[in-house]
Formats: C-alpha cells, sequence, structure tokens
C-alpha cells in the first residue's frame, strides 16, 4: 500500500511539474512580448487594464522600476538597491489629474493582487539626494514623471558604506551585501531570499527572460526526474505484486496432495510448448518482438520528451541568437561606415571604456554614456538659451541708451554684429574721452554736494550752540533759586550713523586721492566710496527718516543734546548736569522750565545786536492756577528782567498777587464767568500792550 502511495505521489508531483512548465511558458511569451519591462506580467496585465479605462497608454502608467536602472559600474550594489527600494519598485505613478478614476476603479473591484499607487505631477519639486546614497547609483529614464520618481525615491534614499563597521556609525546607510542600519542602533538584513534573485528594476526584460529561462531549464529537469521515478517505482511496484502472487500461490499449496508424476509430464508438456512458443515463426515469438518494438517505443517517447525540453532550451537560445543578430545588425546599421578619423580621436578622448567590458554590456555602456550626454547636451542647450535671452536683453537696454547710433538697429541674434561693431566704437574712439571727462570730474567735483550738505549742517550746530551761549547771557540776569542762576549745557550727539557716515566721507577722501595719483582703477574705488556716502545719506532721508539716527544725520537740532546746570554767583561752582526730571521737587522743576521759556522767548523776541525784545508781548493762560505764591513772584520777576510784557489770564483769586508785584493790571471779565480774554480781539491785545508799556 505504501509503494503504491509512493508511485501515486510521483505521478503527481510529475504532472503538477509539467503544469508548472506549461505556466512557466506562456509567462515567458508574455515576457518576450514586453521587452522594455521587466516588471512581472500579472503587473503588466492590471497595468494594461488600468490604462484601458482610463483611456491612456501602458506607457502613461509607469512602475517606478521601469524608470530606474543600476549604472554598468556599480552592478555590485543591484541587489541591496532593490532591497532597499523594496514594494516601492512595483508603485505605479499615475497622474494627478487621472488619480481619482484610478483609484474609484481600484476600488470598486478584486484586483487580485497588491495594487500599489502613487500620486505624481508633471512639475514635481528638485529631489535632494545623498552625497553617498544609492540614488546615485541609478539612471534615470527619459519620462515626463521621471522627476516625480526622484522625489519618491529620494524619500528611500540610504548612504552607500563600505563596511559593516562604517554601517555602525552611520545612520539610514546600507552594504552592498543587503545589511541596512536605522536609528538608535537598529540593523536588519532581509535575507528571504538570495540577493540576486527578484530584480525588477532596468529599461529592458533581459533579467527577467534569464530568470525564467532557467526557472524553465530546472522545472523541465524536475518533470524528467520525477517521471524516471514515477516509471522505476512502477516496475518496482508490478515485480512487487507478482512476487506476492508467486508467494500466495506457494503458501495455499498442499504438498501432500502433489502429483509428482503429472507435474513431470506437466513439466514436459510446458517444456514442449515453451519449445514451441520460442520458435521463430511462432505467435509467442512475434508477441515478443512487438512487447520489444512497445518497450522500445517507450524509451522513445522518453527520448522525444528529452528532445522536447532541448528544443526549448534551443529556442531559448535561438532567440537569444536572434536578438544578437538583430541587436549586431543594428549597431551595423547605426555604424555605418563608421567615425572618422577626428570622431575617432574625440571618442577616445571622451567615452573611455573598460577595455574588460563584455559584449553583452556594450548596450549598457551606451546608454549610459548617451545618458550622460544628453543630460550635457540638455544643460548647454539651456544655457545657450540663457545667453540668447541675456543678450536680447542687454541689446534692448543698450538700444534704450544708446538712441543715435543703434535707433534703427533690431534686437534679434542676427543683430549682434551691428552691436559690437558699436561697442567697438565707444571703446576704442568714444568710451577712452568720455571716460577721462569723466574720471576728471569725479576726481574735482564729486565730494562737492555732499561737502556742501553736511558742511551746512555743521554750520547750523554752530550758530544753534551760539545762540545757547547767548541765551546763557540771558539766563544770568534772573536768579532761579537765591544766589543762583540756571545755564544750558548743549552736547553734540555721536550716533552710530554719524560715525558711519564720517568713516565713509574719509574713505572717500582717501579714495579721491589715491585714484587721482595712480589711475590704478579707472575711477572705480572713487566711485564705490562715493555711491557708499550717497547710500547712507538716501537711506536716512527715504526709509528711516523717523529714526533718531537719521534724524541726527540730517537734522542740525538732533545733534544736540542739553543739559541744565545751577551756578552759584558768588563762587562759580556749578551742579551735577541735570537732562530731566531725575531729581527736585515739583516747585522746582516748574521754575526751572518756566527760566527756560522764557529766556527762549526773550532770545527769540530780541533782533540781532538789540539788549530787548523788539516785541514782548505774551499771554499766559491759566497763569498760576496751580502755582505757589512764591513761585509765581519768581516767574513775574523773571518775565520783568527779560523783558517781556506779560498778559496774564488767571482767576480773580490770583488778582491780588498780580496787583502786588506788577504796575498796571487790565481785567476782562464776562458776566457769570471768571476772567478770560477769549472775545478780545488781536488788535485789541496790541492796543492794550501798548498802553501797558
Amino acid at each position: 500500500m505504501r509503494n503504491m502511495r509512493s508511485v501515486l505521489e510521483k505521478l503527481s508531483r510529475s504532472r503538477d511539474a509539467k503544469n508548472g512548465v506549461e505556466t512557466l511558458q506562456a509567462t515567458l511569451n508574455k515576457v518576450k512580448a514586453r521587452p522594455e519591462s521587466n516588471i512581472p506580467p500579472h503587473y503588466q496585465d492590471f497595468r494594461a487594464l488600468l490604462a484601458e479605462h482610463l483611456a491612456l497608454a501602458d506607457n502613461d502608467l509607469p512602475y517606478v522600476a521601469e524608470l530606474v536602472e543600476v549604472k554598468t559600474d556599480e552592478r555590485v550594489w543591484r541587489g541591496a538597491i532593490e532591497r532597499a527600494v523594496g514594494p516601492d519598485r512595483l508603485r505605479m505613478l499615475v497622474p494627478k489629474q487621472h488619480i481619482r478614476g484610478a483609484l474609484k476603479w481600484v476600488n470598486e473591484r478584486d484586483n487580485r493582487l497588491h495594487v500599489r499607487l502613487q500620486e505624481a505631477d508633471m512639475v514635481a519639486p528638485q529631489a535632494k539626494f545623498f552625497d553617498d546614497g544609492f540614488t546615485r547609483k541609478l539612471n534615470f529614464k527619459a519620462h515626463p514623471l521621471r522627476e516625480a520618481a526622484k522625489v519618491l525615491l529620494a524619500s528611500r534614499d540610504r548612504h552607500c558604506v563600505a563596511s559593516a563597521q562604517d554601517l555602525q556609525t552611520t545612520e539610514h546607510a546600507m552594504t552592498a551585501q543587503g545589511l541596512m542600519s536605522g536609528r538608535a542602533g537598529r540593523f536588519d538584513k532581509q535575507d528571504q531570499r538570495p540577493l540576486h534573485e527578484g530584480w525588477v528594476t532596468g529599461f529592458d526584460n533581459k533579467d527577467q527572460l534569464r530568470d525564467l529561462a532557467q526557472q524553465l531549464a530546472e522545472q523541465n529537469k524536475q518533470v524528467d526526474d520525477w517521471h524516471k521515478s514515477a516509471q522505476t517505482s512502477t516496475r518496482e511496484l508490478a515485480e512487487k505484486e507478482g512476487r506476492l502472487t508467486l508467494i500466495d500461490q506457494i503458501v495455499e499449496l498442499d504438498f501432500a496432495s502433489v502429483d509428482v508424476t503429472g507435474a513431470q509430464a506437466t513439466l514436459e508438456t510446458d517444456r514442449e510448448r515453451l519449445s514451441t512458443l520460442l520458435a521463430q515463426d511462432s505467435d509467442t515469438a512475434k508477441a515478443k518482438a512487438k512487447f520489444d518494438r512497445e518497450r522500445e517505443r517507450e524509451q522513445l517517447k522518453a527520448i522525444r520528451e528529452q528532445v522536447s525540453q532541448l528544443q526549448q532550451v534551443v529556442a531559448v537560445k535561438e532567440q537569444q541568437r536572434a536578438d544578437a543578430e538583430r541587436n549586431r545588425d543594428k549597431a551595423a546599421q547605426r555604424a555605418g561606415g563608421g567615425l572618422s578619423e577626428q570622431d575617432l580621436a574625440l571618442a577616445e578622448k571622451h567615452l573611455r571604456l573598460d577595455s574588460k567590458l563584455a559584449a553583452s554590456e556594450l548596450e549598457d555602456a551606451e546608454r549610459e554614456a548617451r545618458h550622460k550626454t544628453d543630460n550635457r547636451l540638455s544643460a548647454v542647450q539651456g544655457r545657450v538659451s540663457e545667453l540668447e535671452t541675456e543678450i536680447v536683453r542687454r541689446m534692448e537696454r543698450a538700444q534704450r541708451v544708446d538712441t543715435g547710433a543703434l535707433a534703427e538697429t533690431g534686437t534679434e541674434l542676427h543683430d549682434v554684429p551691428d552691436y559690437l561693431d558699436r561697442l567697438r566704437v565707444l571703446t576704442e574712439e568714444a568710451l577712452p574721452q568720455k571716460q577721462s571727462r569723466f574720471l576728471d570730474y569725479l576726481n574735482r567735483s564729486s565730494d562737492q554736494g555732499v561737502t556742501q550738505l553736511l558742511a551746512g549742517i555743521s554750520e547750523e550746530v554752530d550758530r544753534i550752540e551760539q545762540r545757547i551761549a547767548e541765551l546763557n547771557l540771558t539766563l544770568t540776569k534772573v536768579d532761579f533759586r537765591n544766589g543762583r542762576y540756571l545755564q544750558l549745557q548743549p552736547q553734540r550727539i555721536r550716533h552710530e550713523r554719524i560715525r558711519a557716515l564720517e568713516t565713509a566721507q574719509r574713505h572717500l577722501r582717501s579714495a579721491a586721492q589715491r585714484s587721482a595719483a595712480l589711475k590704478e582703477d579707472n575711477g572705480e574705488s572713487h566711485y564705490k566710496a562715493l555711491r557708499a556716502v550717497v547710500e547712507i545719506l538716501r537711506d536716512a532721508g527715504n526709509n528711516r527718516r523717523r529714526q533718531l539716527g537719521s534724524r541726527a544725520l540730517l537734522d542740525p537740532p538732533y545733534r544736540l543734546q542739553f543739559f541744565v546746570v545751577e551756578v552759584d554767583r558768588s563762587s562759580g561752582g556749578r551742579s551735577a548736569p541735570r537732562t530731566g526730571s531725575q531729581s527736585g521737587s515739583g516747585g522746582e522743576k516748574e521754575l526751572m522750565a518756566s527760566h527756560i521759556l522764557t529766556a527762549s522767548l526773550s532770545y527769540a523776541l530780541c533782533p540781532v545786536e538789540a539788549t530787548r525784545p523788539l516785541y514782548g508781548t505774551v499771554v499766559l493762560d491759566e497763569a498760576f492756577s496751580k502755582s505757589s505764591p512764591s513761585a509765581a513772584t519768581r516767574i513775574i520777576e523773571a518775565l520783568r528782567i527779560f523783558g517781556l510784557h506779560p498778559i496774564f489770564v488767571t482767576p480773580n483769586k490770583e488778582l491780588g498777587l498780580l496787583k502786588k508785584h506788577t504796575r498796571n493790571v487790565i481785567c476782562v471779565q464776562r458776566p457769570g464767568k471768571q476772567a478770560s480774554l477769549a472775545s478780545i480781539s488781536w488788535e485789541k491785545l496790541d492796543e492794550l500792550a501798548r498802553d501797558n508799556r
């Protein structure tokens, strides 16, 4: 029974192996029909159905693996790169405008495989690869979605290191043997299948054809082995069954009932029959001959099966030979009459091939060289286009500047000689004279405007300081406190922008002297120094005029800050300078402000070389409403000494104070209101002021 199961199992495996051969042969035929892709056929069948639904060509929906191939000189890394890209090799790139229809179609059907889609834009951002990443070892196929594939691969890029020791110190890296590193000391090596199996990248189907041919040969060998094993087991089973039958007969035999004489007679009869059967013209001999022929037929059948298997191998070889001949004829047709000596020298200079390069690798080397040349040519063409655009732009600019000689000249590329001729004339004839005149003007008067501007500002600052000195003389006439008077101390501000301008001015003067003496740069340094000064002034006047530094640069009053000091009349001692309300009581601050304001008014209203104001009438509204009597007394005394004629607008309660310290008091009242000058015209005020004098 065990032998029977063994025979049946071997026959079943032989049949399964034959089915596998048929499947592999069908797959091989499908792969041959698509020579430009290394993707498994069932993925290509799915892609064809989706492309038909979206009304696109198969090439419009590329798999990532179809757009890349490992460079010829980097083939040792191919297995590791295939592992690093992983399942994204079989990810289909779908144009952005078709992704919605693709998702709906995939979602509503049983696809019978792992579908991986990637929305791809025709205008993808620039991919950023590692300098030592595996993406640098790839050639990319020319395709509208190539940049999208680069972006996807950039997200899976890994550093390529030479050894496991380097891998230990580099995160997100890999070796050529497939060992990979992650973060925090994690390492992986996915050895579920050999490193050289399952390759799907590439621009053609050579790898898949080679793998399928190898699998087909191995499957045919399995079919032959299982068939022979099944036949051997069948013969052994038949022999064992015959022996069992004979043993059963012997076991059932009763020796006591054996007829020896009859057996001998039967033996003699059987011998005669055997002799008759073995005769050449007997039916038995004919049957034996027929049996031998049948056995030979079985052997012939086995031989024919071997011949069939060999024919399949021959077919593969024939296909390879036909492909080789076709490639040879195509190469010969492309080569034509060969290269000229000049072309040959150029090729030897720029296309250096390895002397050990096999003939089968020549196409890959040519493709890589073409890819590099196309990239270089595209870059050069782009640069030429940019230069042409720049030339046209400069011709238009030159035409706008030189409106005389170039007024009737076009701005196309064929007009370049006219512009070059005009440039030659300007350079050799007109330009030197203009340049000489410009240098003379630059050296003679380039900084006159700036110098005059800044000199005017400096003069105004000096004038302000002089006026403050005269104001201090006025302040000496009145006591701020008993035996003490106030003085203003101006101090020039040293702001950063002022220092920067002074530095630029010194540089300008130095550049002007150097340029005039040496003439080594045709006034270039002088012009740059002048431009720096102008830029500082322009920035202060236009962009930052509200900033304190810009005001100090261009407005004379902002170049000074003032301190107030108290001076003792008897000893001349001075108090510490004050710039604001850091110390002192409210009354002191009021008196200080009143003295300074009163002195300023007296000075401002006093004509040049006069000792008293020509017109000194001032109006003080709400006078002394919040001041103490002593403070009011000092303010009134200061007004008198400074030669001012005040008109006080104040509540009635302060009239007693005014009558005590002034000679004439004019009181203007309105019914129900306190004293006010709201209804008095300026002409009336002038009349009152004259009467007061």
